[in-house]
């Protein structure tokens, strides 16, 4: 089981690295195409449909993030897809706190009551849940 993790931690990390071109901007200056890109598409693959690279290594399945509206009965879920971002909602498909629950990994203070960093956070999530907004299909 453990060997699995560290085979599945090291694929995702390849696969980040691969499908990624070198960009050496901090990620709170990054567009939410390009968060996507950095952060999701290895998952969730290029346009959504949860085909990336590392899809397969994924037993439950990987979402198809072009049909939120559509499972949500045609209305894009914007305060859930923020929360299952930032790590306020639990979803199975994200596992264990330590699998890219990217709230966490974006806060960059010791303190968890810190309003300047909340907000920091909040407006890069809001850039990548307006990208995923964009991508909807029926």
């Amino acid at each position: 089981m453990r060997i699995a993790l560290v085979a599945v931690g090291a694929a995702l990390l390849i696969c980040a690295c691969a499908s990624t071109p070198r960009d050496d901007r901090d990620v709170a200056e990054l567009s939410g195409v390009e968060l996507y890109e950095r952060l999701c598409a290895s998952c969730h693959g290029v346009t959504g449909q949860g085909d990336g690279p590392v899809a397969p290594l994924i037993k439950i399945g990987v979402p198809d993030l072009t049909r939120l509206a559509a499972r949500a009965g045609g209305e894009f879920p914007e305060d859930a897809v923020h929360r299952t971002i930032d790590g306020r909602f639990d979803r199975p498909a994200h596992g264990a706190r330590d699998m890219p629950v990217w709230g966490w990994q974006f806060y960059r203070s010791e303190d968890p009551d810190d309003e300047h960093e909340r907000a920091r956070v909040d407006q890069m999530i809001d850039r990548l849940v307006d990208y995923l907004r964009s991508i909807q299909r029926e």
